[in-house]
């Protein structure tokens, strides 16, 4: 067929010549729903002992080969999952690209949104078969000290740098009373309250019983789950407002549809006996849930108190 020919059948064929510049382009003829193009999906959790660097990864298997499993009917293909040393390390992990998200209590995630920019918080995460808790602080019962004012010049015990209820909290509290606060040293002032870190709940609730510090803080669970024989010469001097245990949150740029998607398997994960053996081994997690408007408002609220009594790096 001559040059001329062609294009006379084309101009009266112009669907013919639709699907030819197509072929020649390489696009594919149609799309079908749910045969979109695949997608990636990577989660992160922070390792709670630098001294069991295989912990994280271990608690956390179950949950994220159950998510792999479901998101692959999606078309949604879950890399392996990301092990951040430190809340520091999360966020240059953000930064730097390598995360969609990730599981973390409400303070480190304030300090990951504060640090990057980049943080949607988007579930709430039961853990310890707490929803939301509230940090007690505790002196040996026979303590002259009755309020939090009274700890000027004294010693607190909190667990690790990373806790909400037991550090974050109780220095956020702290420093809204309008103490001063520092790491024990040499060269505290001598009107501050000084702190030591216990390494676990446990360690806390005994130092303070045996006097090596007069002050703890830790949240209401923990409070319960102290042998009653420590407890009781135990006493709460002050507890605060609740707020959420723990929570799921996106990095900004994960797209609309992946979100949906792992969000919708998340909320329904504890419906199942797979699942529920995954959230368990998970640090004894329950469910996950979608945050209410007076979730947000709580989460406003402390989000609020940690920027402004500037727990700054």
């Amino acid at each position: 067929m001559l040059f001329s020919d062609l294009k006379i059948f084309f101009m009266r064929n112009s669907g013919f010549f639709f699907i030819f510049l197509l072929i020649i382009a390489g696009l594919p003829l149609c799309s079908t729903p749910g045969h979109a193009e695949s997608s990636n999906f990577r989660l992160c959790v922070v390792n709670e002992r630098l001294d069991q660097p295989d912990l994280a990864l271990s608690q956390y298997a179950k949950l994220h080969a159950y998510l792999k499993k479901r998101l692959a009917e999606k078309n949604i293909h879950v890399d392996k999952l990301i092990i951040a040393k430190s809340v520091n390390d999360l966020s240059e992990k953000i930064q730097h690209g390598e995360v969609d998200s990730f599981i973390e209590g409400i303070m480190p995630t304030f300090e990951v949104e504060r640090d990057t920019g980049k943080v949607d918080p988007q579930l709430i995460v039961w853990r310890k078969g707490q929803r939301q808790y509230y940090t007690v602080f505790f002196v040996r019962k026979e303590s002259a000290i009755k309020h939090l004012e009274d700890l000027a010049g004294h010693n607190i015990a909190f667990e690790s740098p990373r806790s909400t209820s037991a550090y974050y909290l109780p220095r956020i509290t702290l420093l809204n009373h309008g103490l001063k606060i520092f790491p024990a040293g040499p060269e505290v002032p001598t009107d501050a309250v000084q702190y030591l870190f216990a390494d676990s709940e446990a360690n806390q609730a005994y130092w303070v019983q045996r006097g090596k510090t007069e002050a703890g803080a830790f949240n209401d669970g923990d409070w319960q789950r102290t042998p009653s024989q420590i407890r009781e010469e135990l006493r709460i001097i002050h507890q605060t407002k609740p707020l959420l245990r723990w929570l799921f949150s996106f990095v900004t740029t994960v797209k609309p549809h992946v979100r949906q998607a792992v969000n919708d398997i998340l909320i329904r994960m504890h419906e199942s006996e797979e699942g529920q053996s995954a959230l368990h081994k998970a640090v004894s997690i329950a469910r996950f849930e979608r945050l209410s408007e007076a979730d947000r408002k709580n989460l406003d609220h402390w989000r609020k108190l940690f920027n402004d009594t500037g727990l700054k790096k």
